[in-house]
């Protein structure tokens, strides 16, 4: 019995201690790397995972070798287990993808070497790997592709080095430049191939076209095929497949597979699943007529405005799509509608204002609370809270769900833009020459939308200091108070006298309520005015002498200006209008020595061209006339145009399109202008046509006495603002040089 015990004693004793040498036996105690001459080892086993003293599990093995895989620095990864008696060592065995030691293009002719290490991004030091080599060549390939070199071949030479390092070399064949010659189609029988042809921008070798062939223009040209098929009514017509082959001189033979159809004519036209909107409500936008060819293409178009109407209405969740049902060549149209919920607005969040409070973008938005959720609101907010200059253009929108009616919450994200500026320079134009400027403005102060400026301008004949301050919600209404204090000293050199101004005056204004995008503005103003020679002993103009005699005059003066602003954009409108009436009354009830009435009238309208072309079209007309005991419109309160500002007529000097050298007491003005974007809002190009003229009375203006100026110029958006550089010829002008340069802050429009 003992010796029994004993014997088991013994076993328990063997199977325990081979348990525990059993558990250290599969422990990690080494890892080593093979193969790796230029990752180091270090790389290897840290993105590996695998640790000393780890337990060995397969799977754990696995994993190392996808991590190194992700590196993308080898070809092939192995690992290794071998055993010892401390325990498990694990080679981690790699062959490395070679480095680039140096890269040499050869053969290239047609392309310029830069160009081709632009597009592979190929550089020295580089792992060379197999999807790199497939991109180079396939981008290499796409670059002939572009030019018309469609035989074009690319070759690899590797030159093996120390450390898997290798000189690489490639060989590019350019092959002759591939013309198509000809483009032929198979399966149409009612549309020519001479018509079809001319819907691609694909087009045969000829005497003005090179014939090239680029792959993603054909692709292109494929689906114009199709479109054009639609909408000459082959609604089921489709390109089935396309084939190329190359004639002896190795230029290209074309040839596509049309399915054509049959042609169909509108037998009637449905609606259904409208309450909103009536059938003839809907029908009266679709632009087809029974009886037609099916053109899909102005079909969709009719669906897409059938969609805005919706929308536009809060029917956010609309859907309209055509069902057309087919017997032989005619087709019944049915417009199908899903309404939807008609979806409201709960809340309204804005984010992003920093600097502006939240309540002065609210008095801008055209959807509020409670109000349907229309696009045409949520557009117009867009324009409105862009317009407020404070804010960068990309102003985000979003919108969440909150029930099952489809109402929504809407947010608007906004990114605030530098709103002041501290200035110091120097201008030059050419009425005042050369003018010093020290000027701080600033349109959002401390966020609530109030606009400040102050101003010096200095030079040999002009002195201004001007300060304005305008409040556009005073009390947090929708009322606008602001104030101008200001002293000029201005020459007119040309007139040989000088007028200095002193004064000041108050404007207050509030929105038109019944008239969108309006508001009136009433102002008055006391200014103290004395006139003197420049050079008492040289000649002036008649009048100047009484003026100055006068001593200083005070002008006392209430006006009045209407103004609706329908423009898209402020800075660069191209829709919508500008319309404005001033009027001004000096003297009479209002006191002062002065006593004249003065009337200008401006409207600037806005439209949209081709691309990103914009048309502005500016008519102005106005007039001055003197009453009671003043026999004449002073000489500064008359009309000067010529030159640049709202005056101008580009092509002549400043203030020289006048009847007299006394100046004029009507004036008219036509304006176009031709805008053309080259770095967004910031830089733009234009193109412009002005005529205009001046008068001594109303009743003179002769629209066919104006004088014209064309020419071309350039608007910069600086911190300090808009400048403006113009070259005009006036083919009125009696000048030797009718070529006027012109150059500007701000703009005529």
């Amino acid at each position: 019995m003992k010796l029994r015990f004993f014997f088991i004693h013994i076993l328990i004793l063997l199977l325990l201690t081979t348990r525990v040498f059993s558990e250290e036996y599969n422990y990690i105690t080494e890892i080593s790397v093979k193969g790796n001459d230029n990752a180091s080892y270090e790389l290897i086993k840290a993105t590996s995972e695998l640790e000393l003293g780890d337990i060995y599990l397969p799977e754990n093995v696995s994993q190392a070798i996808r991590n190194i895989y992700k590196l993308g620095l080898f070809e092939n990864i192995n690992i290794k287990k071998s055993q010892s008696e401390k325990g498990i060592n694990l080679t981690i065995e790699v062959v490395e993808h070679p480095i680039l030691q140096k890269i040499n293009v050869i053969g290239n002719k047609k392309i310029k070497l830069n160009d081709i290490n632009s597009e592979i991004n190929l550089e020295e030091g580089n792992f060379w790997r197999g999807q790199k080599k497939l991109d180079t060549k396939n981008k290499i390939i796409a670059l002939y592709y572009e030019k018309g070199y469609n035989l074009v071949t690319v070759l690899f030479e590797e030159e093996q080095l120390k450390s898997n390092r290798i000189n690489l070399k490639i060989i590019i064949e350019e092959g002759q430049k591939v013309s198509i010659n000809e483009i032929n189609f198979v399966g149409n029988f009612a549309i020519s191939d001479k018509k079809l042809r001319s819907e691609m921008k694909t087009k045969k070798n000829s005497l003005f076209r090179s014939g090239e062939f680029k792959p993603e223009i054909f692709e292109e040209d494929l689906t114009r095929i199709e479109k054009y098929f639609h909408k000459q009514g082959f609604i089921d017509a489709t390109v089935l497949s396309w084939n190329s082959e190359h004639d002896d001189e190795g230029n290209l033979l074309i040839k596509i597979e049309v399915y054509e159809g049959l042609q169909h004519t509108i037998s009637s036209i449905a609606v259904e699943g409208n309450s909103r909107f009536s059938d003839e409500e809907i029908l009266d936008n679709l632009d087809i007529k029974i009886g037609q060819i099916l053109d899909q293409e102005r079909l969709n178009e009719n669906l897409i405005i059938i969609q805005s109407m919706y929308s536009n209405d809060g029917y956010s969740y609309a859907a309209v799509y055509p069902e057309l049902q087919r017997d032989d060549e005619e087709v019944d149209i049915i417009v199908k509608v899903s309404e939807g919920p008609r979806a409201k607005v709960r809340k309204i969040f804005i984010k992003g204002n920093t600097t502006t409070k939240e309540k002065i973008i609210r008095r801008n938005l055209a959807i509020v609370p409670g109000d349907y959720f229309k696009q045409s609101l949520l557009r117009q907010t867009h324009r409105n809270i862009y317009n407020l200059g404070y804010f960068e253009q990309n102003i985000g929108f979003d919108y969440n769900q909150i029930n099952d009616n489809g109402d929504v919450d809407i947010i608007f994200t906004v990114e605030e833009k530098s709103s002041g500026s501290a200035n110091a320079g120097v201008s030059f134009d050419q009425t005042n020459k050369l003018v010093g400027v020290l000027s701080f403005s600033h349109n959002n102060l401390f966020g609530n939308a109030w606009r400040i400026s102050a101003q010096w301008e200095f030079s040999g004949i002009k002195q201004n200091y001007s300060i304005s301050f305008t409040d556009p919600y005073v009390f947090d209404r929708n009322t606008l108070l602001g104030f101008d204090v200001y002293h000029t000293k201005e020459n007119w050199s040309d007139w040989n006298y000088i007028v200095r101004r002193s004064g000041g005056g108050i404007r207050i204004g509030t929105r038109i309520p019944w008239i969108d995008h309006s508001k009136i503005i009433f102002g008055h103003s006391l200014i103290q005015k004395k006139y003197d020679y420049i050079d008492a002993e040289a000649a002036t103009i008649s009048g100047v002498e009484d003026l100055i005699n006068k001593g200083s005059q005070l002008t006392s003066s209430f006006s009045f200006t209407l103004k609706r602003d329908g423009r898209n954009n402020i800075f660069r409108p191209t829709e919508g209008s500008l319309i404005s009436s001033y009027t001004e009354i000096a003297g009479g009830p209002f006191g002062g020595e002065e006593n004249y009435w003065k009337e200008i009238f401006q409207t600037n309208w806005y439209l949209p061209l081709f691309g990103e072309l914009g048309l502005g079209l500016k008519w102005r007309i106005a007039y001055a006339k003197a009453f009671g005991e003043t026999e004449s419109v002073p000489l500064d309160e008359r009309f000067y145009p010529g030159g640049i500002g709202v005056e101008g007529i580009r092509g002549y000097d400043d203030r020289s399109i006048v009847p007299s050298s006394e100046g004029a007491n009507a004036e008219m003005i036509c304006s176009s202008e031709i805008s053309i974007p080259i770095s967004g809002d910031q830089i733009i190009g234009v193109l412009f046509f002005d005529a205009g003229n001046s008068y001594k009375y109303l009743s003179d203006i002769n629209i066919n006495e104006l004088k014209k100026g064309s020419g071309l110029g350039v608007r910069i958006m600086t911190p300090m603002g808009l400048l403006g550089f113009d070259y005009a010829y006036g083919f009125d002008n009696d000048a030797d040089n009718k070529w006027k340069f012109h150059f500007q802050f701000g703009s005529m429009f």
